[in-house]
């Protein structure tokens, strides 16, 4: 169809995400499949794991109410897995993360896993990545919150380098990737395109933007 914009579904892939159910493989399944038949450009999934709103609340300076500090929390399906069977059972439609939390998986691992899914959908792959934003959630997992754009710079230059180039030699302050390569390849010789998510950053992020990537989440 010829359409002057691409229009995308975000997957609601959380507790309480469907219209107050929790959606399970086989419901995302068939909203990913009727998607696709009714003319979707694309399905995007978000990287969260465990959501307490009242945290998030408060590490954003905003007011806790009540029923804000009772509510539950709310999990969400792992994105990258989610993305991976939704790669195997759609033909056409593009396929992204909105976007993928660096510092939640080492990032020469994750231009490996990014070429592969790549393989799998035959070039529908969109590498939405990002810096991460809750506090919490990076702290209930295990992972580090400090000197995020660091940390985000630094596995940006490890992915594009192995998706683009396919070879990395890499030693920094928090990756290392010592003579990588990226073999074998899938069916873009430099990968899939790159989204980079930087809402309100400052000008350290959106000098990456400008430097790595082909797409914006503004």
């Amino acid at each position: 169809m010829a359409r002057p914009l691409q229009v995308g579904l975000v997957l609601p892939h959380g507790e309480g995400w469907a219209d107050g159910k929790t959606p399970h493989w086989s419901d995302l399944r068939t909203m990913a499949e009727r998607a696709e038949g009714a003319g979707f450009d694309s399905l995007w999934v978000v990287d969260h794991m465990l959501i307490r709103w009242a945290r998030v609340a408060e590490q954003y300076g905003g007011p806790v109410s009540p029923e804000l500090a009772a509510a539950e929390p709310e999990g969400v399906w792992e994105a990258w897995s989610i993305l991976s069977a939704l790669a195997a059972v759609t033909e056409r439609i593009e396929l992204g993360t909105l976007v993928l939390c660096t510092g939640y998986r080492n990032p020469a691992l994750l231009a490996k896993m990014a070429d592969t899914l790549d393989e799998i959908s035959n070039g529908r792959l969109v590498l939405g990545l990002g810096a991460g934003d809750v506090e919490d959630e990076h702290r209930s997992f295990g992972f580090h919150w400090d000197h995020r754009v660091g940390r985000f710079e630094e596995a940006l230059t490890v992915i594009t380098g192995l998706l683009r180039d396919g070879h990395i030699d890499h030693d920094g302050p928090y990756y290392q990737a010592r003579d990588c390569e990226l073999r074998p390849r899938g069916p873009r010789p430099t990968g899939p395109p790159i989204l980079i998510g930087a809402l309100g950053r400052g000008p350290r992020m959106m000098r990456l933007v400008a430097q790595h990537a082909d797409r914006w989440n503004g």
